[in-house]
């Protein structure tokens, strides 16, 4: 007698929708007054651009009028995008079409359907809920974004996973130890909530290379700095998409190892995000050796999350995950996070999930 095993895939298990919040779509910098660019995000594609004023704008891509995408070839004309195509203008601050082509009539309701844009600590960003709310909240500025610290080293990664586990990943402070080289040893952990902000601070011993310092044992035994080294690390997390890492160490003879990064994280459909991570440290006495540091610690920092992107990639979200006593502080940010979704969406998934589990069809 021949057994026929259903196969499941991995997709089936249940997953929750986008969270509400507030995503970064591209850097202040990287578009200039007069630039208009195409980005994807939420499953959409869009487009974002700043006019001759220096607002910043976000709007739907596809022009209303027959369709073209207006992140390819249009144009900035005073407060106003200009589609390529038929050379229809709309009012950034609005999305209204204030021209049409050879003069004719604007056709009632002809509009960009456009997003609320918040521009803040280098980033423009926008507000998704949805059913098309307004925002309930704003980022508030980030904590030392004042200092003047080396330049910010950018990297950027798109990859299949869901925003859900890379946004709980530094809370997941148990996978640390066996994955990574930072540390040996379990880090003493403390969360707090506030709101949509999630503040955790940590304490642990770390590998002197987690601090960017390059592979020169001899002379790090001249000057005593060991091998391990006790750090503290505050991470800060406004909403899925925005989180700053900020860590401190003290060497021998009171100098003072910083850096910090940070991260954003938007989701470009369903089943992928892009992550971009900015890394800066503290200067050093010598310009070459911040250099060197920064070089060390983004490489340090870059080379740890892809090894947590090859863990995403595969695996599947679990509702109610089998939890030990060390994942603590992932169902207390789970249990923080239920904020950012629509009235029973949390529970529907967590009964379906249950549902497959009883029924043998839980991948």
């Amino acid at each position: 007698m021949t057994m026929h095993l259903q196969l499941i895939d991995r997709a089936a298990a249940p997953s929750l929708p986008f969270p509400r919040g507030w995503y970064a779509l591209a850097d202040s910098q990287d578009v200039a007054r007069g630039e208009v660019k195409p980005v994807t995000a939420f499953g959409r594609n869009l487009v974002v651009f700043r006019t001759d004023d220096g607002e910043a704008h976000v709007t739907n891509a596809y022009c209303p009028h027959l369709g073209a995408h207006i992140g390819h070839g249009g144009t900035i004309v005073g407060k106003n995008v200009r589609c390529p195509f038929h050379g229809w203008e709309f009012e950034g601050k609005t999305g209204v079409c204030v021209k049409a082509a050879h003069g004719d009539a604007v056709p009632l309701r002809a509009e960009l359907q456009r997003w609320h844009v918040d521009e803040q600590d280098g980033l423009i960003m926008v507000w998704l809920h949805e059913q098309g709310g307004a925002p309930d909240w704003r980022v508030r500025p980030q904590p030392d974004f004042e200092l003047t610290w080396s330049p910010w080293r950018k990297r950027v990664w798109e990859f299949e996973a869901r925003i859900q586990d890379v946004a709980e990943n530094d809370a997941d402070v148990s996978h640390s130890p066996v994955m990574h080289y930072i540390t040996d040893e379990m880090p003493e952990l403390e969360m707090e909530t506030e709101g949509p902000i999630c503040d955790w601070k940590m304490k642990m011993v770390a590998n002197r290379a987690a601090f960017g310092l390059p592979d020169l044992p001899r002379l790090w035994d001249l000057l005593r700095v060991p091998k391990r080294m006790p750090a503290r690390i505050e991470v800060r997390r406004s909403g899925f998409s925005l989180g700053l890492i900020r860590q401190w160490s003290t060497l021998p003879g009171g100098f003072e190892l910083r850096s910090q990064t940070f991260v954003t994280t938007t989701p470009i459909d369903a089943s992928h995000v892009r992550v971009v991570a900015r890394h800066r440290v503290k200067p050093t006495p010598l310009g070459p050796l911040t250099k060197l540091v920064l070089d060390k610690y983004a490489e340090l920092f870059d080379s740890t999350f892809e090894e947590d992107i090859k863990i995403w990639k595969h695996k599947v979200y679990r509702m109610r995950p089998m939890a030990s006593k060390s994942d603590w502080s992932v169902l207390k940010l789970r249990k923080w996070a239920r904020q950012f979704y629509g009235e029973g969406v949390y529970e529907d998934a967590l009964r379906r999930e249950d549902e497959m589990r009883s029924a043998g069809t839980l991948p």
